[in-house]
């Protein structure tokens, strides 16, 4: 039996960050991943857009991850509207004393950055394809047992293993499942002369559109209705999907012309209140899958792992019950109000209600009248919630 410090499965996106920050910290950390270990295996290292806020690039730097071959585009303006409705909220980086909101990265190219430098580190112990069998924990370890019959003894197990986290439920951790009814319909477009730096999001009463600002004058589309008009708009020719685009964005980026492949997944809530069990944690799309409005998902994952680096990297017990439940005390306000945001977000954008449709247009004005709403609303969403991690805080030198 091979022992460890923390053993982590799920090697997506948000496990080989904790992975790299834990084994930066001294950790005996061992990886279980279900897929082959290359980016194009890994189905979290896909062609999604991310847009990555200021506190996230802050931890990707600090664990050596936005190494130059990886693109990014500088978010420096955010345009915000809803369609039928006079509100209008235009966000400028400049005007709230920063350089730019974040960046936006393609999944598959911060998975491969990751997988180099998982490489570099060399003191990760990497099981894949490996698969999650049974676990069992006592007052002192945690052992784990593989499908391929391995067997692995840690101080801490973290489950990263996504929405149907097997950690979740062999540890008996109890979470709740709300579907919205809706898909996301992703794929990219060429946009000659648009602005490289700005993104655009515009709430419709059937869901939001988000304009995700690529290179060479590409636009990544995230488009989200309800099911049967997502199966609707996957079917049609490009001409039409162009149309279609161009009345939905209200035509604020304009001039679509070559749109990519479409892929499209369902949308659904999963909120795990107490992602903690007994030498057992849950982060990232395991503890909470959320809408992708507003794009939090990914950055809120990313805080997670940070802030168990902090206290787990620190400690010479990780899976006790002291230093989860400060991981826990840490994290807790800033899932809860996150989750809590996009939810409210993707429920009131899209209500039918007259009354709530006042609501959301009054609710543009006011951030955009009111400079102390807009820079908390902005502060929140670059990643700056209180308590900040020491990864988040600033880049190391």
């Amino acid at each position: 039996m091979s022992d460890f410090d923390v053993i982590i499965v799920g090697g997506g996106l948000a496990g080989s960050a904790l992975a790299i920050g834990l084994a930066q910290a001294g950790s005996r950390v061992a990886l279980v991943e279900a897929f082959e270990p290359k980016a194009q295996s890994r189905p979290s290292f896909d062609d999604r857009t991310l847009v990555v806020n200021a506190a996230s690039l802050n931890i990707l730097s600090n664990l050596g991850i936005l190494d130059d071959r990886l693109t990014t585009c500088a978010l420096k303006r955010i345009e915000i509207s809803r369609a039928g409705a006079p509100g209008h909220l235009s966000l400028r980086a400049e005007e709230h004393g920063c350089e730019r909101f974040g960046a936006v990265i393609v999944a598959r190219e911060l998975g491969a950055a990751m997988l180099r430098r998982l490489e570099a580190l060399g003191t990760i112990e990497s099981l894949c394809p490996e698969r999650l069998a049974a676990i069992d924990a006592d007052d002192e370890h945690i052992e784990v047992e593989l499908e391929s019959g391995k067997r692995l003894r840690g101080q801490l197990l973290v489950g990263s293993d996504g929405t149907n986290s097997t950690v979740r439920r062999l540890a008996g951790i109890d979470s709740t499942r709300h579907d919205y009814g809706q898909s996301a319909m992703i794929f990219n477009v060429h946009c000659p002369g648009r602005q490289a730096d700005t993104a655009w999001e515009r709430f419709t009463p059937v869901g939001p559109l988000a304009l995700l600002p690529q290179p060479d004058e590409r636009l990544g589309v995230v488009w989200i209705d309800r099911n049967e008009r997502i199966e609707s708009a996957l079917a049609l020719d490009d001409e039409a999907l162009l149309e279609r685009l161009e009345s939905r964005s209200g035509r604020a980026a304009g001039g679509f012309v070559s749109p990519g492949k479409r892929v499209s997944y369902p949308l659904a809530l999963t909120r795990t209140p107490c992602p903690l069990g007994r030498r057992v944690v849950l982060v990232g799309n395991a503890a909470n899958t959320i809408h992708p409005v507003s794009a939090q998902g990914f950055n809120l994952g990313l805080r997670d792992v940070a802030a168990l680096v902090d206290h787990a990297g620190a400690s010479d017990d990780p899976g006790h019950d002291d230093v989860l439940s400060a991981w826990l005390a840490d994290r807790q306000s800033d899932q809860a109000a996150t989750v809590r945001y996009t939810d409210t977000l993707a429920r009131a954008f899209s209500n039918p209600s007259s009354i709530m449709r006042l609501g959301t247009g009054l609710g543009l004005f006011a951030h955009a009248a009111v400079p102390a709403m807009s820079g908390r609303l902005v502060r929140a969403a670059m990643g700056f919630r209180e308590p900040v991690s020491s990864l988040a805080a600033e880049v190391r030198r």
